[in-house]
């Protein structure tokens, strides 16, 4: 078995100094660009309202809480913060009424997560609210920059390390996504600790580095609940490592206990304000039953959140949080895959080159894409997405153009991915370990819902196989992959 040491150690060749700190500060300006650049168009924009909602709520006293959806608007928290920042006071329990429980419900539909980061900046700093979130986010993910480094040049070597941060600094897409105003925002740059806190364990086997690793799947998942399985993933990491199988087996074991733990107050918290234990969402059911609506289908589902509230109203229900409609949902969804199998199989065929070439958004504000995305088709027309670019190929080139660019240097990052293990097929766990943080997000989401900008936490991965070949092609050297 060949040993090698840490990510941090070890090898005798490194980066300058200096070389780290522009990687830094050039990942920095790229989030700062691309943060004012499109402000006001992240990714997601629509729900960063709810965010600060619940965030306003949590520094209210409140809770986590949402108003009421049968209620107006006045109870715009976030409004009343903004009301008393002109007169240069912060919102707190003594600036707002005792919570009224018939206006407000507990909030479920996301994981707690970044509504608590935004309530302690506002803490912190006050307002603007969204502009220091948007600071800090841009600063964690350059200090993920660097990590990204250590892995690259642990696996690889110096220039494949130094290329993958760079790939890492300055890919677009991926700056657009950290300095948007949602959960997604922090969890590239925790996907990378995660990996890296893992990998930490495989080496020196100490489960200590399990735990940590562990604890940060459980803060992904309190961000949002597809991390949830990412254990299942790493378990098949490890077991396929050469050395001791069962000592990574058990680590991961501990790695997944850690995970839970810190997931059981939000599943007690469910519990008592709901009466159903659920570490994820109390709108699961929903989110099964809006993925039928990603491709035409005969049931007329729409892939909108304001249909499925509208649909969960009409049945009687108070909004897409309440446990009852996830149910119901769950109910209606479960029905379709018992009569028409072959539509949500039909479906996931249809994910698969959306996995492959991702359609990466990365900010560009093309008005040609309003009323022509896959979804209007798919909504108007009931087209799937390769039936809308037979019959309107130059609409669709309008529309998706700039997404293109970003998909053409997705489709060289899978290619290259795939390559490594052609001619390191020796050394293929080593490989498999690269592949597995974009490989659990793509196979994981292909069976019910796909979205470009979820694959993006993985990307790390792929620019470090993509790094191997700058290394091989470009600086003439004979890179050799690394094994645990």
């Amino acid at each position: 078995m060949k040993r090698v040491a840490s990510l941090t150690s070890g090898t005798p060749e490194r980066a300058p100094r200096r070389v780290l700190v522009l990687l830094f500060l050039v990942a920095l300006i790229v989030r700062a660009a691309i943060g004012v650049w499109a402000s006001g168009r992240g990714e997601m924009e629509g729900l960063s309202w709810r965010y600060r909602q619940e965030a306003m709520a949590l520094v209210a006293g409140y809770g986590f809480q949402r108003p009421a959806e049968n209620m107006p608007r006045q109870l715009d928290m976030a409004a009343v913060a903004d009301s008393l920042a002109k007169r240069g006071e912060r919102l707190s329990p003594a600036r707002v009424p005792p919570k009224d429980a018939a206006r407000w419900r507990p909030s479920g539909l996301h994981p707690p997560g970044y509504a608590w980061f935004l309530a302690m900046i506002y803490r912190t700093l006050g307002e603007p609210l969204l502009f220091w979130a948007k600071v800090i986010q841009a600063l964690l993910d350059a200090g993920a920059c660097l990590l990204v480094y250590a892995l690259g040049r642990r696996f690889v070597g110096v220039g494949a390390g130094v290329f993958a941060a760079a790939a890492y600094a300055v890919f677009p897409p991926l700056a657009y996504l950290v300095t948007s105003h949602v959960a997604d925002t922090l969890t590239p740059g925790l996907y990378v600790v995660i990996f890296a806190l893992y990998v930490r364990g495989l080496e020196t086997r100490r489960f200590t580095w399990y735990a940590a690793s562990g604890a940060c799947v459980g803060l992904s998942c309190l961000l949002r609940p597809d991390s949830l399985m990412l254990p299942v993933f790493l378990f098949l990491g490890a077991v396929i490592q050469p050395g001791s199988r069962l000592r990574g087996a058990l680590g991961v074991g501990v790695l997944t206990a850690a995970m839970l733990l810190v997931l059981l107050p939000w599943g007690l918290r469910n519990q008592r304000v709901t009466g159903q234990f659920q570490l994820t969402t109390t709108a699961g059911g929903m989110a099964l039953y809006q993925s039928v609506g990603q491709f035409p289908n005969p049931y007329g589902i729409v892939f909108d959140d304001q249909m499925m509230a509208d649909s969960a109203r009409a049945a009687g229900f108070e909004g897409l949080d309440d446990p009852a409609a996830s149910r119901y949902f769950t109910r209606r969804f479960l029905a379709i895959a018992h009569e028409n199998p072959g539509l949500l199989i039909g479906n996931m065929l249809q994910r698969i080159p959306l996995g492959i070439a991702p359609l990466y958004h990365w900010g560009y504000d093309n008005r040609a894409y309003m009323g022509r995305s896959f979804f209007d088709y798919a909504a108007n027309e009931h087209l799937n997405p390769y039936r809308a670019v037979v019959r309107h190929p130059v609409a669709v080139f309008a529309a998706y153009w700039d997404r293109l660019v970003a998909s053409v240097f997705a489709l060289v990052l899978f290619a290259a991915g795939l390559a490594l293990f052609v001619v390191e097929r020796r050394s293929w766990p080593a490989v498999a370990l690269l592949w597995l943080p974009y490989s659990y997000l793509a196979l994981s989401h292909i069976p019910l819902m796909l979205g470009a900008r979820l694959l993006i936490p993985g990307l790390f991965g792929q620019f470090i196989m993509l790094g191997y070949w700058y290394e091989r092609l470009v600086l003439r050297r004979s890179p050799s992959l690394r094994e645990i």
